[in-house]
């Protein structure tokens, strides 16, 4: 045996026995290594195409990276169920995983520090979106039909947020349950719930004190605080039970049943993206809204079977579903299904497979030419989740109808500009957690090879259309000739007073309307457009001297800057923009 980095290399003759005579392209070789001996030792099998353990392994997430790289290195946790398959069938070669330590009620002074775990959970890697979507999570778990999201600016009484639903609420014992850390109680099979953490995870990761405040239909209110400045005072799991502050009273205020989530001592975000006349209180709420519209516009749309439709409101806001597949102009392809395990009933699940191709530019800009250019835009920011059109291709991982992880291709393909039309839903229920190794967050699927390999089959010809249509160009009509008589089009003469001597020959926009394009002095990028109160502007830098020069030949055009803001938008979506920086 010897060692490659993480990996091992078995150095020897290949066997003649008999025994391996079904060595071929597609068999499995398991290995085990013992490397606290020197020389590491080992036992290892081969496993034929059609035996159960190399089944049950490749329809397992943790053979995923084999789709990329033909070998995988498993260490510890890393291949619990891999190490269980063998055992079972190979107990003399392989020893069983080990299984989780029983607990008992007992305390034994060896409990975790509340303050400890409390900042463990809360580096877990949330961003405010996604720590209010798993909040959301709750809700819909809980019966809710309608979702109240408070998040008042900052600036006007501190950074604070409440999550107020009407769904069946909680019984004291309930809501004792849900404040325990990795409570797990028993899911419904349509429950978005996973691991009992991500109530605490998603709140700890924003704020220091959570405050849940619930009911049950003709029952008294519970509550229950978790206080980071209190744990780390008490160094014990004791809960606050006192009532919220008078300011927040209205929020969590709960006539029938339901439940409020309260966030005070609310931490400023890291880092926002700077954008000129935009506040980063204005973009924390537009990025709620944009991300809460895509995960769940099923649930917005009321297209999940036994749940009715939701309504979500941010700062009393509706939010409007958006479906990446749900454009007019795309292509569906017929929905094909990838069975799991299925001669073991414990083990078995379902994957839904469709692939859908959306319009290319072309396409998209003939069918919205006649919208007004803010409903155009918006349907564009839409179609492309924020002008990343290059980005959203790939699968789109919806567990129990929730949009989990999208984007990229999970090594089976490379991200391809003509392919970027090409997006592909792949659906699972809780069932698929495992083999699918759903992590903590519910944000990352590591796909099984076999699984895989069936995607990429699936894949193939929506692919080729994909680029088919990429490259389509469409007839758009020209437009009118301007009447002149049989010799053709006529040049109109210049309105009267904006000929030479009677005003400087360029039209001047009216007083107070905002350029859609003005020069700036330095920045890092040939151009950049950005969306203020105003409305949206490109701001162009001196990186390109020509273009610099025709702004300014265009100078006070109102109608030739707006054209020009048009034809460069075709260009960023082309790539152009990112071409000219590497240049």
């Amino acid at each position: 045996m010897k060692k490659q980095e993480k990996n091992w290399r078995l150095e020897g003759y290949c066997p003649t026995t008999p025994w391996y005579r079904f060595v071929e392209p597609g068999v499995l070789f398991a290995m085990e290594v013992d490397s606290s001996n020197t020389p590491a030792t080992a036992s290892w099998v081969v496993l034929p195409l059609d035996h159960p353990a190399r089944v049950a392994i490749l329809r397992h997430g943790e053979s995923a990276r084999l789709q990329k790289s033909g070998m995988v290195a498993l260490h510890g946790a890393e291949g619990i169920f891999c190490r269980r398959v063998l055992s079972e069938h190979f107990p003399n070669l392989f020893t069983p995983s080990e299984g989780a330590p029983s607990m008992s009620n007992t305390t034994t002074g060896l409990e975790p520090d509340p303050l400890g775990l409390f900042e463990i959970l809360a580096r877990a890697g949330h961003k405010l979106p996604s720590a209010v979507a798993d909040l959301v999570d709750n809700s819909i778990s809980h019966g809710a039909t309608t979702i109240d999201i408070t998040f008042p600016n900052p600036n006007q009484g501190g950074r604070w947020m409440c999550v107020r639903d009407d769904g069946n609420g909680m019984t004291p014992s309930e809501l004792r349950d849900a404040m325990k850390i990795g409570h797990r109680r028993s899911y419904a099979d349509n429950d978005l719930g996973k691991f009992g953490y991500g109530l605490k995870g998603a709140s700890w990761s924003q704020a220091d004190s959570l405050t849940v405040v619930t009911r049950t239909a003709g029952a008294p209110v519970s509550q229950m605080t978790w206080d980071k400045e209190h744990l780390a005072l008490t160094r014990a799991w004791v809960p606050l039970t006192a009532p919220v502050d008078a300011k927040y009273a209205s929020v969590v205020d709960i006539p029938v049943s339901g439940t409020a989530v309260l966030l005070t001592k609310m931490r400023p975000p890291v880092d926002i993206p700077p954008s000129r006349g935009v506040d980063p209180y204005t973009l924390e709420v537009t990025a709620i809204r944009e991300h809460l519209e895509l995960v769940f516009h099923r649930f917005l749309q009321g297209r999940v079977p036994g749940k009715p439709k939701i309504s979500i409101r941010v700062e009393g806001r509706e939010l409007v579903p958006n479906d990446p597949m749900g454009h007019p102009l795309t292509k569906q392809f017929d929905a094909r299904t990838i069975e799991l395990n299925p001669l073991l009933p414990d083990r078995a699940a379902r994957i839904g497979v469709q692939a859908f191709i959306t319009p290319n530019e072309e396409e998209f800009d003939k069918n919205h030419r006649d919208d007004p250019p803010d409903v155009a835009r918006d349907a564009r920011n839409r179609l492309t989740l924020g002008g990343r059109w290059n980005e959203s291709q790939g699968f789109y991982f919806y567990r129990l109808h929730r949009l989990i992880k999208w984007g990229g291709w999970e090594d089976i393909f490379t991200r391809d500009e003509k392919t970027k039309l090409l997006r592909v839903s792949v659906d699972f229920d809780r069932n698929a957690d495992d083999p699918l190794q759903v992590d903590i967050s519910k944000q990352l699927v590591r796909l099984p090879l076999e699984v895989a390999e069936h995607i990429e089959k699936i894949v193939k010809e929506p692919r080729a259309e994909a680029r088919s249509r990429y490259a389509k160009k469409v007839d758009v009509p020209p437009p009118p000739p301007v009447p002149g008589g049989k010799d053709g089009p006529q040049v109109p003469p210049p309105p009267p007073g904006n000929g030479p001597g009677k005003g400087g020959g360029k039209p001047k926009p009216p007083k107070g309307e905002r350029s859609p394009i003005r020069l700036v002095e330095g920045g890092s990028r040939a151009w950049e457009r950005k969306l203020g109160f105003m409305g949206e502007q490109v701001e162009v830098t001196p990186r390109v001297a020509q273009l610099v020069a025709l702004v300014k030949a265009i100078e006070g055009d109102t109608e030739a800057k707006t054209a020009l803001s048009e034809f460069l938008r075709v260009l960023e979506a082309r790539g152009v923009v990112e071409i000219l920086d590497a240049g």
